[in-house]
């Protein structure tokens, strides 16, 4: 099942829902943001906003996803939390027929009714960190595991280069430990191709000549890298490429 759940935000205090009125809750007795279950043919941002405005009255205009929560309870079905910040909304706060809704000061929603999962993603949207994934396991109340990871920038290059180059960038990339993942090293693919231009006036080609139509057997290679090391990656390459002007191409991911 996929849910979303929205911490709205103002004065250093976050608006929190004391679940108490309806007689079926999982969440009867405890305190925490506002959402909801995503209906038929909805998206995680149309039920955020949905949510927001039944619940509080409140419109967003805009917000932050901060982290999927996994909500594992008995042997129900995983709940999928999108949770959600937001601090840019107007509007007149209604009464919630799901419970009571009460600003609360950051410092002072520990000593509430939470759930205890809930409180290693609220300590971590305090600190405004990177966005996460949290696993929660739980037997009836009583956390029993957790496992928190979050998200990386990457940064993935396609390197166009002679055969006989490839180890030339491994060996300047793994300098800085730039091709490591995890316990593994030297980590890449390579693809052949054939590479093909025809060199005009003034160009230094490292293969052909001047005028002429070339071809070459060439790798691609692939690899990525962690957003922050990208422009040392791609120097690095480029300083050891043969080529007068390499093909290098970087796409943006995250993970």
């Amino acid at each position: 099942m996929i849910t979303t759940l929205c911490y709205l935000e103002k004065d250093d205090k976050y608006l929190m829902l004391y679940r108490n009125k309806k007689k079926v809750d999982i969440n009867k007795g405890k305190w925490l943001g506002v959402g909801g279950k995503l209906e038929k043919g909805e998206m995680p941002e149309q039920c955020l906003k949905r949510e927001v405005k039944e619940e509080t009255g409140y419109k967003l205009k805009s917000y932050k996803y901060r982290g999927l929560v996994i909500f594992n309870y008995n042997d129900d079905e995983p709940l999928f939390i999108y949770l959600y910040t937001s601090s840019d909304f107007y509007g007149i706060e209604k009464k919630c027929n799901e419970g009571e809704l009460r600003w609360i000061r950051k410092e002072e929603i520990f000593n509430l009714e939470l759930w205890e999962g809930d409180k290693i993603f609220l300590e971590l949207l305090f600190k405004n960190s990177p966005f996460f994934y949290l696993i929660l396991n739980y037997e009836n109340n009583d956390l029993i595991s957790s496992k928190l990871e979050f998200k990386i920038n990457y940064s993935c290059f396609e390197v166009f280069v002679p055969e006989n180059y490839v180890e030339k960038i491994v060996e300047n990339l793994q300098r800085y430990s730039l091709l490591t993942e995890g316990f593994y090293a030297d980590v890449y693919s390579t693809i052949e191709t054939v590479g093909h231009w025809k060199t005009l006036q003034g160009g230094n080609p490292f293969d052909g000549k001047v005028g002429q139509e070339s071809t070459v057997c060439e790798k691609i290679m692939r690899f990525r890298v962690k957003r922050e090391f990208e422009e040392l990656a791609y120097y690095l390459i480029k300083d050891i490429h043969p080529y007068e002007i390499p093909v290098i191409n970087v796409f943006r991911t995250e993970v």
